[in-house]
């Protein structure tokens, strides 16, 4: 008798698992079902890319610079620079947990006392008591395509530095980052400022997709982005 009590319990659980499966099975046989299924894995997550940098979870819960070096910014505060590591950390902020990022005027202060020359991350990571640094060079920006069409372009190094070792975690490089890729925004439809910010945005877009999950469905079409400055 006591070997029927297991049976019929364990039964019970079999014919919960085979009702779960043929319910699954109907709603994806059902055309109205089937969005809903798709709208269930894509609450999920599971259709997203994952991040390219593998650890990026490391990045959560620990104090992380963001340091951007452009063109000339070796001598003096450089405004692409400010904005891009600006916009980065707010996508990691939004996208990671618990991230604490170093204010940009506390990295801004410590340059300042030690030379805007100072090009090493892991010497900038320590004196703002960082304990990891995303490391950004943002080389070659130019956001003009001839006398009258805005088109941004640059070069990107990106790597992550482990402040306390020195060692380089990850490493990537965005080479010609072209935005938009098929059109332009004529200088008579915006000015320099507002364009300096939408594509320094849309590459911190790209460059925040090294650290967090993302729809394929994001990097399509992204010159629509355009049509609602």
């Amino acid at each position: 008798m006591k070997t029927m009590f297991f049976l019929k319990k364990g039964s019970r659980g079999l014919t919960a698992i085979l009702a779960g499966m043929l319910l699954a099975t109907l709603m994806l046989t059902q055309p109205g079902c089937l969005g809903i299924v798709s709208n269930l894995i894509h609450a999920s997550g599971a259709d997203k890319i994952p991040a390219d940098y593998k650890d990026s979870k490391e990045l959560e819960d620990c104090r992380l610079a963001i340091v951007t070096l452009a063109d000339n910014s070796e001598y003096s505060d450089n405004i692409s620079a400010r904005l891009l590591s600006r916009y980065v950390g707010d996508i990691l902020i939004k996208e990671l947990d618990d991230v604490r990022l170093v204010r940009e005027d506390e990295i801004a202060d410590w340059r300042d006392s030690h030379g805007w020359d100072t090009v090493d991350f892991a010497e900038i990571g320590k004196g703002v008591k960082a304990d990891k640094v995303i490391g950004i060079e943002l080389r070659n920006l130019t956001l003009r395509d001839g006398p009258t069409l805005y088109r941004g372009r640059s070069d990107v190094s990106l790597a992550v530095i482990d402040v306390a070792s020195g060692d380089v975690l990850y490493r990537t490089d965005l080479d010609q980052f072209t935005y938009p890729v098929t059109t332009g925004q004529y200088t008579s439809e915006t000015n320099e400022t507002r364009f300096r910010k939408l594509y320094l945005g849309m590459l911190a877009k790209q460059i925040g997709r090294s650290f967090h999950p993302y729809d394929f469905s994001d990097t399509i079409a992204i010159d629509g982005t355009i049509a609602s400055q």
